[in-house]
């Protein structure tokens, strides 16, 4: 027994080696991965990240390949230590202007996207139709380029994002919508009014020698020295953008380009010699390019020395357009990208809000229009008899709502009002020498009622069959059903008898007793309650 207990492991190191089981298990749970596990990561520059998210997932052909596992802007990943190649080849795929607005995607692979070439593509696409929901697709490439070891950056020429439904109709917007249209409208016309189809077979015949010439002109538009072009296109790029600019002048431009094509054309066969002339002219017009060439020199000093002008305009801007600065100031991290943020994950529970509140909405409208069509026309009715001849004494004096509230106004405060013998407002029963007989009264298992009152009883509006409610149809919609039908005739008065008037001495049955027995025949009361409440009023006598 001392040997084992010898042989045993200390407490603190059986303690200890649970701790480092349970955290073990604890990393793998959570990380899902060995620590040792070596992943195969790429990164891609793309123009917008849209709305793809970590862990979205990665595609080939429409297999899960991998997961988007960080993204970053592009200034933050040149600062981390992308490749300055990648850079600037994520500049060059945009607009061309250094610094833009771009995004590094990093992504891990699994075996299954290997191998990875060069000339790889990726692409951001929605799940969903109505967008939101973002993956990536990639293509690995050709088998015929280099394959790519991990950690290689894709240029932003090889990436693409998904058109936006707010750009297609930016794009489509009124005006360019009326332009297209006049365009195909005046195309169609001149292949059928104007003989647009003849014209087409003059210039199908007409096309070798103008090809030829044509191939000419554009050797000649690449220039002398390398670069021409590339200025060429800058010059008409800014020549475009001057004309866009201001549209009024430009659809004049364009109106009088017509006019002035349409000048040329009637003028076609003087425009023929002038064409035949054209070569001499340009041979007598080389002495002007000559001196033009030879001002340029004068021209490139001048404009070295308008260089420090040029250098001290971004100041002067600065000093008179301070409200830039306090732009870039409110769209800062701070400021509204710091609320984006913050305001981002409340779009998922507002879309899911916008989703649940539709059957909501539904009720809600099924019972504004119940109000809209039933209850406010019937609240703003008047009761009327049907009969205008038999009409009730007491005529309505307003709507319903109106009459509804004449009648609280009359019960108002009653019951709080009294001094120190009671309540001003007292109610007891009281009776009548008229006899009233109700047959199978309501709530007297079909027994009839009598009762007294002081004064006869002329008769009842609306009449007992004209209270009878509207059917309550709960399948049936509430503003298609019918309204409350308030009309109302004047019914006849139930079976009633006055009794005659006491003498002085009925009223003294102390002074001369005798027997009073009220006859119900001689008031003309023949019923059994009626008898037997004249046979106990007599017997009390």
């Amino acid at each position: 027994m001392r040997a084992d207990r010898e042989r045993r492991l200390p407490s603190w190191a059986i303690g200890l080696a649970l701790v480092i089981v349970l955290t073990i298990a604890a990393y793998l749970a959570f990380s899902k991965q060995l620590p040792w596990g070596d992943e195969f990561e790429v990164k891609a520059v793309f123009g917008s990240a849209q709305n793809v998210r970590p862990d979205s997932p990665v595609r080939i052909a429409g297999v899960n390949v991998g997961k988007v596992t960080e993204i970053e802007p592009l200034q933050s990943a040149e600062e981390d230590g992308i490749a300055a190649s990648d850079v600037s080849d994520a500049a060059a795929g945009g607009s061309g202007t250094p610094g833009q607005q771009a995004a590094v995607v990093t992504m891990e692979l699994t075996d299954d996207a290997l191998p990875l070439h060069t000339d790889a593509t990726f692409k951001l696409r929605p799940r969903l139709f109505l967008e939101g929901n973002y993956f990536v697709d990639m293509k690995p490439g050709s088998p015929n380029a280099h394959e790519i070891g991990d950690g290689h950056t894709f240029p932003i020429n090889q990436t693409a994002y998904s058109v936006q439904l707010d750009q297609v109709l930016t794009t489509l917007s009124s005006d360019v919508r009326a332009d297209l249209q006049t365009f195909l409208n005046q195309f169609g016309n001149a292949l059928t009014k104007y003989g647009g189809s003849k014209g087409f077979q003059d210039l199908y015949r007409s096309s070798p020698g103008a090809f030829k010439y044509t191939s000419l002109v554009n050797e000649a538009l690449l220039g002398t020295q390398p670069g021409d072009l590339r200025g060429t296109i800058r010059g008409l790029d800014r020549v475009v953008s001057a004309l866009g600019r201001n549209e009024s002048t430009l659809q004049s431009l364009v109106t009088n380009l017509r006019i002035f094509s349409g000048s040329f054309a009637a003028e076609d066969e003087a425009l023929g010699r002038a064409i035949e002339v054209l070569p001499d002219a340009l041979q007598a017009s080389r002495p002007a390019f000559a001196n033009l060439n030879a001002a340029f020199p004068p021209l490139r000093a001048f404009a070295r020395e308008a260089l420090p002008g040029v250098r001290s305009t971004p100041a002067t801007l600065d000093a008179a357009t301070p409200f830039v600065e306090q732009v870039r100031a409110l769209v800062s991290k701070p400021e509204l990208r710091g609320l984006v943020a913050d305001l981002r994950p409340t779009i998922p529970k507002l879309a899911k809000l916008a989703d649940t509140s539709v059957d909501f909405l539904d009720t809600s409208r099924q019972l504004a229009s119940c109000f809209n069509e039933i209850v406010i026309p019937w609240s703003e009715d008047t009761v009327k008899p049907v009969d205008p001849a038999n009409q009730y004494p007491h005529e309505p004096v307003g709507r319903v709502f109106e009459e509804t509230a004449y009648g609280l106004a009359g019960i108002a405060s009653e019951s709080r009002s009294g001094d120190a013998n009671g309540q001003y407002i007292r109610v007891e029963a009281g009776g009548g020498n008229n006899t009233v007989v109700i047959p199978n009264a309501p709530n007297t298992s079909g027994a009839d009622a009598v009762g007294l009152t002081g004064l006869p009883i002329l008769g009842a509006m609306p009449r007992i069959e004209d209270s009878a409610k509207t059917p309550f149809r709960p399948d049936v919609r509430c503003e298609t059903q019918e309204q409350p039908n308030l009309e109302g005739g004047l019914g006849s008065g139930p079976q009633q008898a006055a009794a005659p008037a006491p003498s002085p001495l009925d009223l003294l049955p102390l002074a001369q007793p005798r027997e009073v027995r009220p006859d119900a025949k001689a008031l003309g009361l023949e019923h059994p309650q009626i008898e037997a409440l004249m046979d106990e009023l007599g017997g009390s006598g």
